[in-house]
């Protein structure tokens, strides 16, 4: 299995700057929560943030690992390897879910307060 490079610093510029935008919405939504006398939700889009930031690592430890070793691997190593593999994916993928949900149940629940 061979890695295309450019296209995973594409991967992590494009995650790297999704959380940042995830973080700074958590604070700016910690600042206007003050101003219709509500507290707390501000936190659910930063945890959205840290778990799309767990699927990165994930997403470059099953690169890196998996990759290298796929590509050099006999073929009675082959099956055991594509299995870590997609267990591994279906971590990364479940992190991303996790974050999209808490961001999206943050949000819910702010346009909630803000429609009254």
């Amino acid at each position: 299995m061979r890695v295309d490079i450019p296209f995973e610093i594409l991967f992590a510029i494009g995650i790297l700057i999704f959380t940042l935008s995830l973080y700074v919405y958590g604070l700016i939504i910690k600042r206007l929560l003050p101003l219709i006398e509500r507290k707390g939700i501000w936190v659910l889009p930063i945890m959205g943030s840290f778990f799309l930031v767990l699927s990165a690592v994930i997403h470059f430890y099953r690169i890196l690992y998996f990759g290298r070793n796929l590509s050099i691997a006999d073929p009675a190593d082959l099956f055991p390897l594509i299995k870590g593999m997609l267990s591994t994916n279906s971590f990364e993928a479940f992190s991303i879910l996790g974050a999209a949900l808490l961001t999206l149940m943050g949000i819910t629940v702010y346009y909630r307060w803000i429609s009254r």
